[in-house]
C-alpha cells in the first residue's frame, strides 16, 4: 500500500506541473491561482500545498525538472558532427527550433517565458531558465573554439559577440513566431535561418559554409506548421512533450 501511495502522489505531483504549465501559458502566471491550476489537474488546492509551497515554487519546479532541448535532440543528431563543430552547431541549432515549433509542450513553455510572465525575485531568474532550456553560453563557445581549432572558423572571431548576436537571433525568431505562428513556417525554414546565422561566423575558407549549406539536416518536415507529425523514437521524454521527472523519481 505504501508504494502504491508514493506512485500516487508521483503522480499528482506531475499532474500539478502539467496543469501549471497549461495554465500559465494561457492566464500567464500573475493571472492563474493555485485553485486555478488545482482544478485543471483534477485535485484539491490542499494537494497543491502538499506538494508545493506557493505558486512560486510550483513554478520554479517546471523549470528545474525540465530536460534541455539540447538533450532531447543529441538522439538525432548525424553521426558526422563528431567529427565536424560546424555541423554539429549548425544542426544543434537547426533541430532545437523544429523541436520547439512542432512540441506543444515546448511551445507553452516559451509562451510562458516570453509572453505570460513578469518574474519577482521568488522566481527563477528568466537567464537562468533560458541557459537551462537550450541557449547555454558556455557551451556555444565551447563548440565556436572548437570550430576555430578545426579551421573552420578564423580566430579573428569575437566569440562573445557572436553569442550575443546568435542569442538575440534566435529569441528574436522564437518571439516573433509565437507572436504571429502563421507569418513564418519556423519548423520547414529553420534550416535556412540556421544557415543565415552562421554567415556570422568568419571563415577560414569560404567554402566551408556553402559546404554546409548543401547538407541537409536529417529532420523530416511538417508539411504546415503546427500540424502534428510523427517524430522519431527518441524516448519518453521526446513523445510524451520533453518534460520527465529528475533521474531516480
Amino acid at each position: 500500500m505504501a508504494r502504491k501511495t508514493k506512485l500516487d502522489a508521483l503522480k499528482t505531483r506531475q499532474q500539478l506541473l502539467d496543469a501549471a504549465i497549461t495554465e500559465f501559458a494561457t492566464r500567464g502566471f500573475n493571472g492563474t491561482t493555485l485553485t486555478d491550476i488545482a482544478r485543471a489537474a483534477g485535485v484539491t488546492r490542499g494537494a497543491v500545498y502538499w506538494h508545493f509551497e506557493s505558486k512560486e515554487a510550483l513554478f520554479n519546479e517546471i523549470w528545474k525538472e525540465q530536460l534541455p532541448v539540447r538533450q532531447l535532440i543529441a538522439p538525432l543528431l548525424s553521426s558526422e558532427t563528431r567529427y565536424n563543430p560546424l555541423q554539429l552547431l549548425r544542426e544543434t541549432l537547426t533541430l532545437a527550433l523544429q523541436y520547439v515549433s512542432c512540441n506543444p509542450r515546448w511551445r507553452a513553455l516559451m509562451q510562458i517565458l516570453y509572453q505570460k510572465c513578469e518574474f519577482n525575485s521568488e522566481m527563477m531568474p528568466e537567464q537562468e531558465i533560458r541557459s537551462q532550456l537550450g541557449f547555454n553560453k558556455e557551451r556555444m563557445a565551447a563548440l565556436i573554439r572548437q570550430c576555430i581549432a578545426s579551421g573552420q572558423v578564423s580566430q579573428s572571431i569575437n566569440i562573445e559577440l557572436t553569442l550575443t548576436l546568435f542569442c538575440g537571433c534566435l529569441s528574436g525568431i522564437v518571439k516573433n513566431w509565437l507572436l504571429k505562428p502563421d507569418a513564418i513556417n519556423l519548423y520547414v525554414q529553420a534550416q535556412e535561418i540556421v544557415d543565415n546565422m552562421l554567415l556570422m561566423l568568419p571563415p577560414n575558407n569560404k567554402e566551408n559554409v556553402a559546404t554546409l549549406s548543401a547538407t541537409s539536416v536529417e529532420f523530416t518536415p511538417a508539411a504546415e506548421n503546427n500540424v502534428p507529425i510523427t517524430l522519431p523514437e527518441v524516448g519518453a521524454a521526446f513523445r510524451h512533450g520533453g518534460i520527465n521527472p529528475r533521474p531516480g523519481e
